[in-house]
């Protein structure tokens, strides 16, 4: 347990040391809704502003994408030589991608925890059952940030899992209505959005903030718990160490 406290605070020291992490987790969602934000500010009326609606909504694409910053943290090229020393020293080889796991988690909820109090105090976004969105939001942290992860278990490498990891979660964003809202597009459209967990989650959050409904809530734990329970099952079935020195 200690090797792999150790092994994490040097990793969240590497993620915080590196500006372009820094930039993605923090200053790219902002500038997400900033301009959509703007562009989309004339479509939206009454309780709800365009910033209410994609100061949400982006943070969750930005929390859903933390799973690219796990992988890079894992497999990345300039990772690999610590990774051999950790691989060869005392302990067990696991710690390699748990470490990855925590400090990602640490180091992309810091990032996006910043990102919504600026908003909210900037637009004025709307917020409320403030305890309930932080399990929410931390346990969508804790399933990306292993996603990625266990992508690089599965791929072998860093770009191979980030090129798979985009697809998935930009489609995953385009249907659940993350960048846009499609259910204005019909029922067939509105029924498919439901394929996509990113839908879950914007359904559970905008059912607590604006009508104080937590059903969807709660559905949306016990879904994250059980994803996030298999894919610590996946990485400690696929994990080899070999990969992480080739």
């Amino acid at each position: 347990m200690r090797n792999l406290y150790l092994i994490s605070k040097e990793d969240l020291k590497n993620l915080v040391k590196n500006p372009m992490w820094l930039f993605y987790g923090t200053v790219f969602p902002i500038l997400l809704v900033v301009i959509l934000g703007f562009l989309g500010k004339e479509s939206y009326g009454g309780d709800v502003t365009a910033y209410d609606y994609y100061g949400i909504t982006l943070i969750i694409y930005a929390i859903l994408t933390s799973g690219m910053t796990s992988a890079n943290a894992f497999m990345e090229v300039a990772i690999r030589k610590p990774n051999m020393r950790i691989i060869y020293a005392p302990g067990d080889a696991k710690a390699i991608y748990l470490s990855k796991i925590f400090s990602s988690f640490v180091f992309s909820s810091g990032c996006h925890l910043f990102d919504m109090i600026l908003l909210c105090s900037i637009y004025h976004i709307h917020v409320s059952a403030i305890p309930q969105i932080m399990i929410l939001f931390g346990l969508t942290e804790l399933f990306s940030v292993g996603l990625g992860v266990m992508f690089c278990c599965i791929f072998k490498t860093e770009a191979m899992a980030n090129q798979i990891l985009s697809i998935v979660i930009n489609l995953f964003a385009i249907l659940g209505g993350l960048l846009f809202p499609i259910d204005g597009y019909g029922k067939i459209a509105r029924t498919i959005s439901y394929l996509s967990p990113a839908k879950w989650l914007v359904k559970a959050t905008f059912a607590m903030i604006y009508d104080n409904n937590f059903r969807w809530f709660y559905y949306a734990v016990i879904g994250l718990i059980l994803a996030t329970a298999a894919v610590f099952i996946v990485c400690d079935k696929t994990f080899r160490k070999e990969d992480c020195i080739c």
